[in-house]
């Protein structure tokens, strides 16, 4: 671990400002578009559960309908 700290120095150091602000800026989005698909990805979890259970429903609707009116649907 000690090779990052020249590593870095080096770094900042050949780069100029506006490089750096905008490499900044670069891991910034990156790190907020993994918390973003993170949070995508349990509501979208969500919404197939709340989708299977509509479904669950409309098919037992379905099913006294069909008990109500002795056809088959």
């Amino acid at each position: 671990m000690d090779w990052i700290v020249p590593l870095l120095q080096a770094l900042i150091l050949k780069l100029d400002p506006v490089t750096l602000v905008l490499m900044i800026l670069v891991g910034g989005c990156g790190y907020y578009h993994v918390v973003w698909r993170r949070e995508d990805r349990e509501d979208r979890k969500a919404m197939l559960e709340t989708n299977a259970k509509l479904a669950d429903a409309l098919n037992n609707i379905k099913n006294v309908i069909s008990a109500a009116t002795g056809k088959p649907l």
